[in-house]
């Protein structure tokens, strides 16, 4: 897909700050790109500036993942450091602690890959500092390769956060499949954002803002996964204007981590 953009000399019309890579090694099979330098240059090449990224290596085990994470993006500013966290078994005041230290001003968490269920009781203290500190949580609707056979729990997401409307959460990866139980479920929680990179539907980023406005929209790629610049080339082609497109492509995104 990159060659095939490159062919057609695509370039992005504004800052893009990609919402969704995965950086480093994984358990479960090899990915044809999985280094800093290599990434970089693949996003480089396709006009995006920075990039959120989190180490596949954290899903299995949060503590190693995230520090080999923080090695990794140390000396580079276009990479920005996101955490995994396993509410079930993590030490909440621990991980704050180094979450703290670190700077780091986003996390993701995997109801399904960890397989515990997205209750108060297991998650409700977790969304209370997430609350306190304004740090958003990316939620993934599913985690492995192939996915998982089950998706998450959307009743469970509805019933937790309603009760928790300060958190800044975002739905990652939601696939059009997806669209009957996500898309009111973004219009019920206006402190719930989706991530865009595995929604491709006709007009589907059209459907989103009119159904939430284009706030809540992030643009990510899911790379190594995906192509890193197929929905890129997407918004710039489905008839949104600049400021609206500024917005998705790297906007909401330094809006939600408080950086420019």
């Amino acid at each position: 897909m990159s060659l095939l953009l490159s062919s057609l000399n695509f370039e992005p019309s504004v800052p893009v700050f990609d919402a969704n890579i995965a950086l480093g090694r994984r358990s479960d099979r090899r990915v044809a790109i999985d280094t800093p330098d290599r990434t970089l240059n693949e996003m480089h090449s396709n006009g995006i500036g920075r990039a959120l990224v989190y180490s596949p290596t954290a899903a299995s085990a949060t503590l190693n993942g995230n520090r080999l994470l923080l090695e990794a993006t140390e000396s580079e500013s276009s990479l920005v450091p996101q955490f995994i966290f396993n509410p079930s078994v993590d030490d909440l005041d621990t991980f704050a602690a180094r979450t703290n230290e670190a700077g780091v001003r986003s996390l993701r968490m995997l109801p399904t890959k960890h397989k515990y269920p997205f209750c108060d009781w297991v998650v409700g203290s977790w969304l209370e500092w997430l609350a306190f500190e304004q740090i958003p949580v990316w939620i993934p609707t599913n985690y492995g390769w192939p996915a998982m056979p089950h998706e998450i729990n959307y009743t469970e997401i509805y019933n937790v956060l309603a009760e928790h409307p300060n958190v800044p959460v975002v739905l990652a990866e939601v696939q059009y499949a997806e669209a009957c139980w996500a898309m009111p479920l973004l219009k019920k929680l206006p402190n719930l954002y989706i991530e865009i990179s595995r929604f491709v539907r006709t007009d589907g980023v059209c459907q989103l803002i009119d159904l939430i406005g284009p706030d809540r929209i992030l643009y990510g790629s899911r790379f190594p996964d995906s192509p890193i610049a197929a929905q890129l080339y997407y918004l710039h082609h489905c008839g949104l204007n600049q400021e609206t497109l500024e917005a998705i492509c790297a906007g909401n995104l330094e809006r939600l981590l408080g950086i420019s």
